[in-house]
């Protein structure tokens, strides 16, 4: 068996086990018998169950589904994108509740970096944006990033029960406030 594919069913151990129990309460003994992995294969592809946590969010709901080319976060797509990675949540969300409350910060760390990356992209190719440093064009991007996923928290913590569509008009909604300090910021 391929690295690859033996890396990759761990993850699948995981997320199943996560469809029954809480993150909290899954050994590695239980995943590795869960993968027909030994302990020692675990160890050889991560280095505890949060580095495993970690890559299955990647795997099932941050990273985009496989295409032949990855998909680049532009101002036209940028929705779109979002509302997919939303329903990938919400497809997942007995994973999700039954793991990010117990990650240690996990979810918030990996997923914060994923969307401020393209958030920093998409606001580097806003033209209103341009007098910025970069460094204030990337904090701003952590920002938001940070405020979508605190809303994205509060609605795991709803039991899912918004649309993904609602969701993203509240990260809108919140970005258009941010804005709006942005530019008082720049006049000031």
């Amino acid at each position: 068996m391929a690295a690859s594919e033996t890396k990759e069913r761990i993850a699948e151990s995981l997320a199943s086990l996560l469809n029954h129990n809480t993150f909290d309460k899954i050994t590695v003994r239980e995943i590795a018998d869960e993968a027909e992995v030994h302990r020692k294969t675990f160890y050889y592809y991560f280095a505890d169950k949060y580095e495993l946590l970690a890559f299955v969010y990647q795997q099932f709901i941050v990273a985009a589904p496989r295409h032949d080319k990855p998909v680049t976060i532009t101002l036209e797509n940028w929705r779109p994108e979002t509302i997919q990675l939303l329903e990938r949540i919400a497809d997942h969300s007995k994973l999700f509740l039954n793991a990010y409350p117990y990650d240690d910060g996990v979810w918030r760390q990996s997923t914060n970096e994923f969307v401020a990356a393209r958030l920093s992209i998409l606001l580097h190719a806003m033209p209103e944006y341009r007098y910025l440093k970069e460094d204030v064009i990337d904090t701003s991007a952590e920002f938001i990033a940070a405020g979508a996923i605190g809303i994205i928290n509060k609605w795991a913590n709803d039991n899912f029960k918004a649309s993904p569509r609602t969701v993203l008009d509240q990260m809108t909604t919140a970005n258009r406030l941010f804005n709006g300090i942005l530019d008082r910021w720049k006049l000031s």
